[in-house]
């Protein structure tokens, strides 16, 4: 991505580049903090790091591991938004399941599962992007890299997302009819009223639940969590392996 260059500059805005909009500030590892910038004209955005209140200056890694780390944070924020989507369509519907002695029911509030709907799709692609072959991302996930109980539930979320989010496919999720519809009694001698329906079916939600727990959200929560520790090993290894043998200054040259 690109960023803007600046002159170094000791004001008391720190560098606070022109036509500049603070996005969001980040505290890490207690001592250190990250704040976004995006330019207002260019869109282009731009991070300044601080350590306890003073500037940092920092260069991009350039290796393998790197490259690896890169992806797993990809995912990881991709599982992190489609979690924030599954928590809204709870907030929106509830344990859907668990309100009904049946599997299926009809939302007929459709200004609310119209947005389920959209949450639903989001989720599930953005979900399904972590176990794909991605351009720019090195890595993916695999089945056998969850727990073991976790194992036949991504199978249906993926299942949901290829036949139902990406493409309509063979489990013919999603479907239409169309029907000639005719009064079932007609006086004789009568023009015969008639018009043409089209019977269109497409889920608005797969919500799977047990006891308490949103199955999807559980799920999601264990693959972030998974995706989280290989995010911390990576960058241990990039410590140990790639930085801590040189001198630092081997790296701002």
């Amino acid at each position: 991505m690109n960023s803007l260059v600046f002159h170094e500059s000791r004001d008391v805005n720190f560098m606070k580049p022109k036509a500049m909009v603070a996005l969001s500030i980040k505290k890490v590892k207690s001592d250190w903090a990250a704040v976004d910038f995006v330019d207002k004209e260019t869109g282009r955005f731009h991070r300044i790091y601080k350590y306890k209140d003073k500037p940092c200056k920092r260069v991009y890694l350039k290796s393998r591991l790197a490259e690896h780390l890169s992806g797993y944070s990809l995912i990881e924020k991709d599982l992190r938004s489609s979690l924030v989507w599954l928590r809204k369509i709870d907030e929106l519907v509830g344990n859907f399941d668990g309100k009904k002695a049946g599997s299926y029911g009809v939302g007929r509030d459709r200004e609310t599962y119209n947005i389920v709907k959209g949450l639903f799709v989001a989720a599930l692609t953005f979900y399904g992007k972590g176990f794909s072959k991605c351009e720019g991302r090195p890595v993916k996930l695999e089945r056998n890299q969850l727990a073991e109980n976790y194992r036949e539930l991504p199978d249906l979320a993926i299942s949901y997302r290829h036949n139902f989010a990406a493409h309509s496919g063979a489990k013919k999720l999603e479907f239409v009819k169309v029907a000639l519809v005719v009064p079932l009694k007609a006086k004789p001698g009568k023009p015969l009223p008639m018009i043409i329906y089209t019977e269109l079916n497409q889920p608005d939600l797969a919500w799977y639940s047990k006891g308490n727990e949103l199955w999807f959200i559980e799920l999601f929560e264990h693959v972030r969590s998974m995706v989280k520790d290989k995010v911390n090993k990576l960058s241990e290894k990039i410590m140990a392996e790639e930085i801590l043998p040189k001198d630092p200054s081997h790296f701002f040259k």
